[in-house]
């Protein structure tokens, strides 16, 4: 699937292009493209490749990264399913950045936080973020190959219309 964004939020247009690896599911294309919404005040980047200077000589790249002025990550965000090898390697790669982790709903985000605390050497590191019951769905639904969004989003919430379907969704923070 490919995905061509016309976006206006928070008084900004922007029109990303989305495209999966091959092996990569729809959803997790649209799940990308919420992250870049819900960070859009820190002009996020969707497609960091190794050759990114922020991500040299890391061995995993982010969903989404955004950086500071001097080029740093200052945020790593990944969609759905992580390892804990991968989140270990990254609060330790990124010491002062900001780690996200959004899950398509409230009980595999707890479900991650229960196993952060658990065997996790620095869980407040990390900040998960799940999808309300069923909002998850309804952004996949609504989002398709030409997507139209209006709206805002202020990093916990986005309150939109995605190819005419309005959709307001709240992050919970686990």
């Amino acid at each position: 699937m490919r995905i061509r964004g016309d976006l206006l939020v928070n008084g900004e247009t922007r029109k990303p292009y989305l495209v999966g690896a091959p092996s990569e599911p729809d959803e997790h294309l649209a799940h990308r493209l919420a992250a870049y919404l819900l960070f859009w005040n820190e002009a996020p980047i969707l497609d960091a490749s190794p050759k990114t200077p922020a991500l040299a000589g890391y061995e995993f790249l982010p969903d989404l990264l955004a950086l500071d002025a001097a080029g740093e990550a200052k945020l790593w965000v990944e969609c759905g399913t992580i390892t804990l090898h991968k989140l270990t390697k990254v609060t330790r790669r990124l010491p002062r950045g900001r780690i996200v982790v959004m899950k398509e709903t409230e009980r595999e985000a707890a479900r991650l936080r229960r196993d952060l605390e658990a065997q996790f050497d620095r869980p407040e590191r990390v900040e998960i973020l799940g999808w309300p019951d069923g909002a998850f769905r309804a952004w996949c639904a609504a989002v398709g190959e030409k997507t139209e969004i209006f709206g805002e989003a202020d990093g916990r919430a986005i309150n939109a219309v995605v190819n005419e379907v309005p959709l307001v969704v709240e992050f919970r923070a686990f």
